[in-house]
């Protein structure tokens, strides 16, 4: 078989093939792809991680210039489902200090210092874009409420949405600095939790909430609406589901609402 025979697109000259038009712009096309896949990897902005001793047990992070990228409960399994979404963003490079100064970081939370769950996140690792909404609006449930699935899928305008919402709060990637274990059920129980039920009760406890042995968020809990700036007992007919349910009424007011002239909850 010719050279001809073996490659269409090429014309033979002696013992040589010329390549024609078509024959260059395929090679060029291949070239560029594989080049684009090199300079993408040098490309990839770094993410220092490692793994760090908790309260709560062992942890993976990875933290970028942006801020924290992952937060993995190392004892709950699917680590190697969080580091590839991880490694398709960023170079992953353990640091020593950035290890201890997360570490320090939850230690403090759960001593009781929430202020530390504010530092900056970094979302890049969530695939949808209804994902990110919805995690960046969980942030904005302060510490001492909670929100129910219902209420988060109509804060981010999609109130028919509840199972993506449970969907997205079982993939975040950043658990206690994107505070999913403040997300509970419509009927006030607590729900499931990615790093175990039992860590979610203490993590609510730390934040105020009286939680129960039935796992229900406690009886001095009100329902806030930010909306007008009222909350509510949770029987009044002015509560709503779309609000928060704060831990009880001093928290609500901290939070700079007031109280319902109907129901008097304070």
């Amino acid at each position: 078989m010719t050279a001809m025979h073996n490659h269409s697109n090429a014309k033979s000259i002696g013992n040589e093939p010329e390549l024609n038009d078509a024959a260059v712009d395929e090679m060029l096309r291949d070239a560029h792809v594989g080049i684009s896949r090199v300079l993408w990897s040098i490309k990839r902005p770094v993410a220092r991680a490692g793994e760090i001793p908790s309260p709560i047990g062992k942890l993976f992070f990875a933290e970028s210039d942006r801020g924290l990228a992952a937060i993995h409960f190392l004892f709950s399994g699917s680590g190697d489902r969080t580091i590839d979404r991880l490694r398709r963003k960023f170079e992953l490079v353990e640091n020593e200090p950035a290890s201890r100064r997360i570490a320090t970081d939850i230690r403090r939370y759960f001593d009781g210092d929430i202020a530390v769950t504010q530092r900056p996140v970094d979302l890049r690792i969530v695939e949808s874009d209804f994902q990110r909404r919805a995690l960046e609006k969980l942030r904005t449930v302060p510490a001492g409420s909670v929100i129910s699935y219902s209420g988060l899928a109509a804060a981010v305008g999609k109130p028919d949405s509840q199972r993506a919402i449970g969907n997205t709060m079982a993939s975040n990637p950043v658990p206690i600095f994107v505070p999913c274990h403040r997300v509970v059920r419509s009927d006030g129980s607590i729900g499931n939790y990615g790093g175990g039920v039992p860590n979610k009760v203490r993590m609510l406890r730390i934040e105020g909430f009286k939680v129960g042995p039935g796992l229900r968020i406690g009886p001095r809990a009100v329902f806030g609406n930010r909306a007008n700036s009222i909350f509510c007992r949770p029987e009044c007919p002015s509560a709503t589901d779309s609000g928060l349910i704060f831990a009880d009424a001093d928290a609500a007011i901290r939070a700079g609402l007031r109280a319902c002239r109907r129901c008097m909850p304070a």
